[in-house]
C-alpha cells in the first residue's frame, strides 16, 4: 500500500496469480498522423530542435514522423538578443496548416510548445510535451522531491530533505505539489508552492498524514490519516484545515484517487484480508470492490477520461502495472520487465503512464505511451518512485 515503508504493515496475501493469468496490454492502435519534419537556423540548434521535436512526435501517440508525412512541418531557430527564436510552419498538399513564431531563453521549451500546437491542430487533442512529472529520489544524503521536463534536461529539485518525503500529488491548478515529509519526526503533510518558491506543512495530526488526492475541483483532497488508531481515509479542506472520515472499518484504508467528476473514489483496502480495490462514493457511504484477479492489488489511479482505473497487483513474486476497465473487467497488464513496477500514475490526457520500475536494475520513473506502448526512462539518477504528473499548461 502507498505508506511510507518505515511503517510496517502485516498484511495477509492469498490467492497470487501466475505470471501467464492475465492479457497483455494491447497497444491502442489509433492511426497516427504522419509527419515529415525538417530543421534549419543555427548550427548549435537544429540537431537538438530536430531530436526533441522527432522524440515529441512520435511520443504523442496521435502523430508519427515519416520521410512522407500527411503534413510537413518546417522548423527554423536562430539566436537574438532576447534569446531564441523558433519560427515553424506546417502545411499539406502546398496548403498552409500553421505559422507561429515562439521565443523563449530554453529551445526544449519552445520545442515542446510548437510540438503541442502540431498535435491540437492536426488532431484535436491536446499534447502532453510540455508538461512535467515530479517524483521522489532517495540518495546516500536523504531524499528529494524534484520535477523533471521531458527531455534532456536535469530535474528541478524542489525541496530535499534527510528524512522521508514520500507521496507526492500535484495540484489540478499546477501551482501546488502535497506530499508527506517525516522532517519533523512525524508523517505529516507538506506544500510546496511554485508561486511561493517554498514548502510549508498543512497538516500534522497524530500518525500518518499520507498518500494525497486532489479533487478534479482542487477544493477537497482525500489522504490517509490514522489519528483515530486506525489507517482511514478523509477529506481534507485544504482552506479550513476541517477534516472528514469516509472510511469507518477496522482495515486498512488508502491510496485514495479521484473519477475525474470527483463523484467517487477508488481505494485500496485490505477489510478481506489482502489488499483490493473498492469504489465509494466521495461522500462516503458503501463501497463496491471493483478487483478480484489478483491477490494483492494497490495504488490505482483514476484516468482523466473516467472509462479506465491503472494499478499495481503482484504477479508470482513480482509486481506490475495493470490497467482495468472502471467497472473491474478487461483487465490488462502493461509491465512485463523487472520484479517491482509501481506508482501509476496518468498524464493529463489519459494516453501515457508514468510508473516507477526496476526493470534496469535501478528503481527509475518512465512514462509508457499507450498507443504504441513505447515505454521512455525519466528519471536521472537516484532510486526515484512516486511519480505525479503535472496538469496541461505548467510551464
Amino acid at each position: 500500500m502507498k505508506i511510507p515503508s518505515i511503517v510496517i504493515l502485516l498484511i495477509l496475501i492469498t490467492g497470487t496469480s501466475s505470471p501467464d493469468s492475465f492479457i497483455p496490454m494491447t497497444p491502442v492502435s489509433a492511426e497516427c498522423i504522419p509527419v515529415s519534419v525538417s530543421v534549419e537556423g543555427d548550427r548549435d540548434l537544429v540537431d537538438i530542435a530536430l531530436d526533441q521535436l522527432k522524440e515529441d512526435i512520435d511520443f504523442s501517440g496521435l502523430l508519427i514522423t515519416s520521410d512522407e508525412g500527411y503534413a510537413e512541418a518546417a522548423v527554423c531557430v536562430t539566436r537574438s538578443r532576447n534569446g531564441i527564436e523558433l519560427r515553424a510552419e506546417v502545411t499539406s498538399g502546398g496548403e498552409s496548416l500553421l505559422a507561429r513564431n515562439y521565443s523563449g531563453e530554453n529551445i526544449y521549451s519552445l520545442v515542446h510548445a510548437f510540438a503541442d500546437d502540431l498535435v491540437y491542430d492536426l488532431t484535436g487533442e491536446e499534447g502532453i510535451a510540455s508538461t512535467w512529472i515530479a517524483y521522489v529520489t532517495r540518495t546516500s544524503s536523504g531524499y528529494a522531491l524534484g520535477v523533471k521536463s521531458q527531455d534532456a534536461r536535469s530535474s528541478r529539485t524542489v525541496m530535499s530533505d534527510e528524512d522521508v518525503i514520500t507521496t507526492p500529488a500535484w495540484s489540478p491548478d499546477g501551482d501546488r505539489i502535497i506530499f508527506t515529509s517525516f522532517r519533523s519526526g512525524n508523517a505529516d503533510l507538506w506544500c510546496y508552492s511554485f508561486s511561493e518558491s517554498r514548502a510549508e506543512k498543512i497538516l500534522s495530526m497524530p500518525g500518518l498524514n499520507s498518500s494525497p488526492a486532489w479533487s478534479p475541483s482542487g477544493e477537497t483532497i482525500a489522504l490517509t490519516l490514522s489519528m483515530n488508531g486506525n489507517i482511514d481515509i478523509y477529506l481534507l479542506d485544504p482552506d479550513t484545515d476541517e477534516t472528514t472520515r469516509l472510511t469507518l472499518r477496522g482495515s486498512i484504508e488508502t491510496s485514495a484517487s479521484f473519477s475525474p467528476t470527483g463523484r467517487q473514489i477508488v481505494f485500496t483496502s485490505d477489510r478481506i484480508g489482502y489488499p483490493q480495490l473498492y469504489i465509494m462514493d466521495s461522500s462516503g457511504g458503501t463501497a463496491i470492490r471493483t478487483s478480484s484477479s489478483h491477490g494483492y492489488c494497490d495504488s490505482p489511479a483514476w484516468s482523466p477520461n473516467g472509462d479506465r482505473i491503472a494499478y499495481t497487483a503482484q504477479v508470482g513474486r513480482d509486481f506490475h502495472i495493470f490497467v482495468m476497465d472502471a467497472s473491474g473487467s478487461n483487465i490488462r497488464q502493461v509491465t512485463f520487465q523487472g520484479s517491482l513496477n509501481e506508482d501509476p500514475a496518468w498524464g493529463p490526457t489519459g494516453r501515457h503512464i508514468a510508473f516507477s520500475s526496476d526493470m534496469d536494475g535501478e528503481r527509475a520513473v518512465y512514462i509508457i505511451e499507450l498507443n504504441g506502448l513505447t515505454i521512455r526512462k525519466l528519471s536521472d539518477g537516484g532510486n526515484s518512485y512516486c511519480p505525479t504528473w503535472s496538469p496541461l499548461g505548467f510551464r
